[in-house]
Protein backbone atom coordinates (compact mmCIF):
# COMPACT_ATOMS: atom_id res chain seq x y z
CA UNK A 1 0.00 0.00 0.00
CA UNK A 2 1.13 3.58 -0.61
CA UNK A 3 1.93 5.94 2.14
CA UNK A 4 -1.44 8.05 0.75
CA UNK A 5 -4.30 5.55 0.04
CA UNK A 6 -5.13 5.51 -3.41
CA UNK A 7 -9.05 5.17 -3.88
CA UNK A 8 -11.20 4.24 -7.33
CA UNK A 9 -13.97 6.42 -7.29
CA UNK A 10 -16.99 5.15 -8.78
CA UNK A 11 -20.71 6.70 -9.23
CA UNK A 12 -22.54 8.45 -12.19
CA UNK A 13 -22.74 11.92 -10.88
CA UNK A 14 -19.74 13.93 -11.68
CA UNK A 15 -21.04 16.88 -9.01
CA UNK A 16 -20.68 13.39 -6.15
CA UNK A 17 -17.36 12.35 -7.78
CA UNK A 18 -15.89 16.22 -7.86
CA UNK A 19 -17.03 16.58 -3.60
CA UNK A 20 -15.82 13.05 -2.87
CA UNK A 21 -12.17 13.49 -4.14
CA UNK A 22 -12.24 16.87 -2.46
CA UNK A 23 -13.33 15.08 0.66
CA UNK A 24 -10.83 12.26 0.02
CA UNK A 25 -8.04 14.58 -0.73
CA UNK A 26 -8.71 16.48 2.29
CA UNK A 27 -8.60 12.69 4.48
CA UNK A 28 -5.55 12.19 2.94
CA UNK A 29 -6.47 9.48 0.38
CA UNK A 30 -5.10 10.25 -3.19
CA UNK A 31 -7.99 10.00 -5.95
CA UNK A 32 -6.34 7.11 -8.41
CA UNK A 33 -9.04 7.10 -11.14
CA UNK A 34 -13.03 8.02 -11.50
CA UNK A 35 -15.64 5.48 -13.46
CA UNK A 36 -18.76 6.72 -14.71
CA UNK A 37 -20.28 3.12 -14.20
CA UNK A 38 -19.61 -0.37 -13.22
CA UNK A 39 -17.81 -1.58 -16.99
CA UNK A 40 -14.95 1.63 -16.22
CA UNK A 41 -14.72 0.75 -12.70
CA UNK A 42 -13.43 -2.53 -13.41
CA UNK A 43 -11.64 -1.92 -15.96
CA UNK A 44 -9.62 1.03 -13.96
CA UNK A 45 -9.38 -1.47 -11.41
CA UNK A 46 -7.63 -3.98 -13.23
CA UNK A 47 -5.48 -1.23 -14.97
CA UNK A 48 -4.65 1.09 -11.40
CA UNK A 49 -5.02 -1.46 -9.30
CA UNK A 50 -6.06 0.96 -6.29
CA UNK A 51 -5.73 0.16 -2.64
CA UNK A 52 -9.68 0.53 -2.41
CA UNK A 53 -12.92 1.31 -5.12
CA UNK A 54 -15.72 3.40 -3.58
CA UNK A 55 -18.55 2.32 -6.17
CA UNK A 56 -22.05 3.31 -6.19
CA UNK A 57 -24.75 0.66 -7.11
CA UNK A 58 -27.25 2.61 -9.55
CA UNK A 59 -25.17 3.33 -12.69
CA UNK A 60 -26.04 3.47 -15.96
CA UNK A 61 -24.27 0.38 -18.33
CA UNK A 62 -23.29 -1.61 -15.56
CA UNK A 63 -24.98 -1.20 -11.87
CA UNK A 64 -22.74 -1.39 -8.66
CA UNK A 65 -23.66 -5.34 -7.92
CA UNK A 66 -22.10 -6.67 -11.43
CA UNK A 67 -19.02 -4.21 -10.81
CA UNK A 68 -18.32 -5.45 -7.57
CA UNK A 69 -18.72 -9.59 -8.78
CA UNK A 70 -16.36 -8.36 -12.06
CA UNK A 71 -14.10 -6.75 -9.53
CA UNK A 72 -13.66 -9.52 -6.88
CA UNK A 73 -13.60 -12.03 -9.11
CA UNK A 74 -10.10 -10.18 -10.71
CA UNK A 75 -8.89 -9.76 -7.22
CA UNK A 76 -10.71 -11.74 -4.16
CA UNK A 77 -8.23 -9.38 -1.76
CA UNK A 78 -10.27 -5.84 -3.77
CA UNK A 79 -11.07 -3.54 -0.93
CA UNK A 80 -14.41 -2.42 -1.79
CA UNK A 81 -16.69 0.00 -0.19
CA UNK A 82 -20.07 0.62 -1.44
CA UNK A 83 -21.88 4.15 -1.88
CA UNK A 84 -25.20 4.26 -2.71
CA UNK A 85 -28.67 6.46 -1.67
CA UNK A 86 -30.96 3.55 -2.16
CA UNK A 87 -32.11 2.75 1.09
CA UNK A 88 -33.06 -0.59 0.18
CA UNK A 89 -31.26 -3.26 2.95
CA UNK A 90 -31.36 -5.98 1.31
CA UNK A 91 -28.91 -4.77 -2.20
CA UNK A 92 -26.26 -3.59 0.49
CA UNK A 93 -26.67 -7.13 2.31
CA UNK A 94 -26.47 -8.40 -0.54
CA UNK A 95 -23.08 -6.54 -1.77
CA UNK A 96 -21.18 -7.19 1.48
CA UNK A 97 -22.57 -11.10 1.29
CA UNK A 98 -20.72 -10.90 -2.14
CA UNK A 99 -17.48 -9.59 -0.39
CA UNK A 100 -17.79 -5.36 -0.22
CA UNK A 101 -16.19 -4.72 2.95
CA UNK A 102 -18.54 -1.65 3.91
CA UNK A 103 -20.99 0.95 2.47
CA UNK A 104 -21.70 4.39 2.79
CA UNK A 105 -25.01 6.28 2.18
CA UNK A 106 -25.54 9.60 0.33
CA UNK A 107 -25.41 11.98 1.04
CA UNK A 108 -21.38 11.60 2.39
CA UNK A 109 -20.51 12.47 5.72
CA UNK A 110 -16.88 13.11 5.48
CA UNK A 111 -16.01 12.31 8.97
CA UNK A 112 -17.71 8.80 7.99
CA UNK A 113 -16.02 8.16 5.26
CA UNK A 114 -12.68 8.71 6.03
CA UNK A 115 -13.53 6.26 9.25
CA UNK A 116 -15.63 3.44 7.22
CA UNK A 117 -12.45 3.69 4.38
CA UNK A 118 -9.51 3.43 7.07
CA UNK A 119 -11.38 0.42 8.62
CA UNK A 120 -11.73 -1.26 5.20
CA UNK A 121 -7.89 -0.76 5.20
CA UNK A 122 -7.36 -2.77 8.31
Amino acid sequence: MTARPTVLLCDDSRALRMLAASQLEESGFQVAGEARNGLEASELYAALKPDLVLLDLVMPECDGRRALAAILQADPDARVVILSSLGAQNDIEECLKMGARSYLQKPIDPEAMERVLRDALA
